[in-house]
């Protein structure tokens, strides 16, 4: 009775999710690991996207990518129609483009994709989620033909599998290299499943799409792989591509699963290789597939020889295969999770060593404590001396020592300087586990003039608590807002209902380069319970800014400002060789106006609008070349151009007037422009 109320709600789910999507548009972007995750089992999406959204972008913002197209397989032997057979359902398999009807991508989504977040300011916040942004999906493999489409999917035998993915990420600093996948796997047919298996299966691909476009056999040929068995973790490398432009590792790691299993497998197999040895030739069938599932290089090789024959530069899979959980009752379900992590791989390129995998170990292991959770030492139980959350003496999974709250901030921008603002609330945070108030200080973090999304953040200044021999012992007195009667106050802005208690002014900047800024929280450190220091996410405060002139009324100057003045083409902050790297600024400007630039032969070469805070040129080509957008902060005073005319042509050499016309007190003002070689 049990297994036919079962099958009755599932044909009801299934029904009902026949017009569910396919939906891939989503991914990670909490950290520097940006992952599309879909809602039908892949990851990553095949450059199909490119470069609109990543694939599996680390650092954010780099353009360094990592994945062409990967996801989940399963394996197992079922006697569904009374014959006992083997049958692997994969979300993706090798191909040389992405398309969701063709053979390889059996699974079809049941539900649309949901999103939610730990963080209190995230607009997608619940109190559900488990980190700073969930990925939530629901797919299943039996369909034999794509609802979405009504086209068969080739040579697809169902298991009869309903899978449930959660994603997590977080934008700690210590975990913002990877995303953990945690399946839970159900069986929804009315046969039990036997011997079965869980991989995790990559096209993995480590290169710098900013220098290469992802398309092309010599962009996917350029990869070497490694795995380390006692970390339960296989990766890939650009060992001969871009020569240390795309310096970094990509990995997948088991984490664990309940039940547990027993074995931990490794394969990498040559892109659709049909010929040579057995182990490097790509599986076609499910009973390959199964058996690669099973063993490390189907037991042909040793794992040396497998390592050293890896280590040479080509276009490769990645599979981990954990199991076997020996029977899978119709009703019943497992749980397995993975982390796909990304790390940066100091030293020389082409090498693998013990030096180039510390970063990547580190993030290893911080999956590794977030899988584990309140089970401290991993041993599966909850010891008397671990932390029962609950009160019923389970594991809590998926948790990571926090680091104080990053702290609210606002800004000030005039010429030459930003005034930065933020409130107290890091000083009230406690730590998850011990629930110790353990908020130490903050350090303000700086990149620039000239700064891109890839450079590093240098500290600045740190504050920290006086007296207890940590840090500067400093203090924060000389960063409170006071009033004129010297005390301390709350500072509001307009529409803001945030208090803000400290105040500190960056001088000294260039008015038009672009700066990132970022201010984080720290913690003091637990020494008795292992916990070190930790501190608030730079990503989560980081503010790209462009110091400058604030607006003013029109009839208060005397003429419209103009940077650099005269332009020589080929300056130091034009993005590139090409025309629509250039940029010129006008100041002097009210909050509101239009801005007429004409020739001396009395041509109309440009109009531009000008509204403080929504249109202040963000559109021109030199933010996307510097990887900016329209994301930056400004003083709503100035206003970039491209040095193009209306008509998208580059302007000759020579002397324009650039007439700004204050939309609010009608006021006019001129400038005058020089343009040289």
């Amino acid at each position: 009775m049990r297994y036919g109320c079962l099958l009755l709600g599932v044909i009801a789910v299934l029904e009902s999710a026949s017009q569910v999507l396919e939906d891939d548009s989503h991914f990670t972007d909490v950290g520097n690991i940006r992952l599309t995750v879909s809602n039908f089992g892949t990851i990553g999406h095949g450059f199909s996207k490119w470069p609109q959204q990543p694939s599996c972008e680390y650092p954010r913002g780099s353009g360094i990518e990592h994945l062409f197209i990967g996801g989940l397989w399963v394996g197992a032997r079922t006697s569904a129609g009374g014959e006992q057979r083997i049958a692997v359902s994969t979300a993706a398999v090798d191909v040389a483009s992405v398309r969701y009807s063709s053979e390889g991508f059996e699974f079809t989504p049941l539900t649309p994709l949901q999103i939610r977040s730990s963080l209190p300011m995230d607009p997608y916040y619940s109190p559900k989620a488990v980190s700073h942004r969930d990925l939530i999906a629901e797919f299943t493999d039996t369909n034999r033909v794509a609802p979405s489409t009504g086209q068969p999917i080739p040579n697809h035998t169902p298991l009869g599998l309903r899978v449930r993915l959660e994603s997590y990420a977080w934008n700690f600093p210590f975990a913002d290299g990877f995303v953990i996948l945690s399946y839970t796997i159900t069986n929804v047919s009315a046969t039990p499943l036997e011997s079965l298996y869980v991989g995790l299966w990559a096209d993995a691909v480590v290169r710098n799409t900013r220098l290469v476009a992802p398309r092309g056999s010599a962009f996917y040929s350029a990869g070497a792989e490694g795995f380390l068995e006692e970390h339960r973790l296989i990766y890939e490398w650009d060992a001969a591509g871009d020569r240390g432009l795309a310096d970094s590792y990509f990995a997948l790691k088991f984490l664990g699963s309940e039940p547990a299993a027993a074995t931990v497998t490794f394969n990498s197999w040559q892109f659709r290789n049909t010929t040579g040895d057995e182990w490097t030739q790509s599986p076609q069938d499910d009973l390959s597939r199964y058996r690669r599932l099973q063993s490390s290089f189907l037991g042909q090789v040793s794992l040396d020889q497998a390592r050293a024959l890896l280590r040479q530069p080509s276009n490769r899979s990645l599979l981990l295969g954990v199991g076997p959980f020996e029977r899978l009752d119709p009703g019943d379900s497992i749980r397995v999770s993975f982390a796909v992590i990304c790390a940066k791989k100091p030293g020389d390129p082409a090498a693998d060593t013990e030096e180039s995998r510390v970063y990547l170990l580190r993030f290893a292991h911080w999956a590794q404590r977030a899988y584990n959770g309140t089970d401290f030492n991993g041993n599966g139980r909850l010891d008397p001396d671990e932390p029962d959350l609950r009160g019923d003496g389970s594991i809590v999974r998926f948790l990571l020592p926090t680091p104080p709250e990053s702290p609210r901030v606002r800004l000030a921008i005039n010429a030459g300087e930003i005034m930065l603002y933020w409130s107290d609330n890091a000083e009230a945070s406690r730590d998850l586990f011990t629930n110790r108030r353990h908020f130490e200080g903050y350090r303000l973090w700086i990149a620039g003039p000239a700064a891109t999304a890839q450079d590093s953040l240098q500290l600045l200044r740190q504050w920290d608590l006086p007296g207890n021999g940590i840090g500067y012992d400093n203090g924060f007195e000389e960063l409170r807002i006071r009033d004129a009667s010297g005390s301390p106050v709350r500072y509001f802005f307009d529409g803001d209902t945030v208090g803000y208690v400290y105040r500190y002014r960056i001088g000294n900047l260039l008015d038009g380069w672009l700066y990132r800024i970022a201010l984080t929280a720290f913690s003091s450190p637990d020494e008795p319970n292992g916990i070190p220091s930790l501190e608030s996410s730079p990503l989560a405060t980081e503010l790209l800014v462009i110091p400058g002139r604030p607006p003013v009324r029109l009839d208060t100057v005397e003429r419209v400002g103009i940077y650099p003045n005269p332009y020589r083409l080929g300056a130091a902050w034009e993005h590139g060789r090409s025309e629509r790297g250039r940029k010129v600024y006008f100041y002097n400007l009210p909050r509101r106006c239009r801005i007429h630039i004409w020739s001396l032969a009395g041509d109309r070469v440009a109009l531009l609008e000008h509204v403080a805070g929504s249109s202040e040129g963000q559109e021109i080509g030199w933010y996307a070349a510097a990887g900016v957008g329209s994301a930056f902060h400004s003083s709503g005073g100035q206003h970039a151009w491209d040095l193009l005319t209306a008509k998208d042509q580059p302007i000759a050499p020579g002397i324009y007037l650039v007439i700004a016309e204050d939309l609010e007190s009608e006021a006019v003002r001129v400038g005058h422009l020089l343009v040289i070689k």
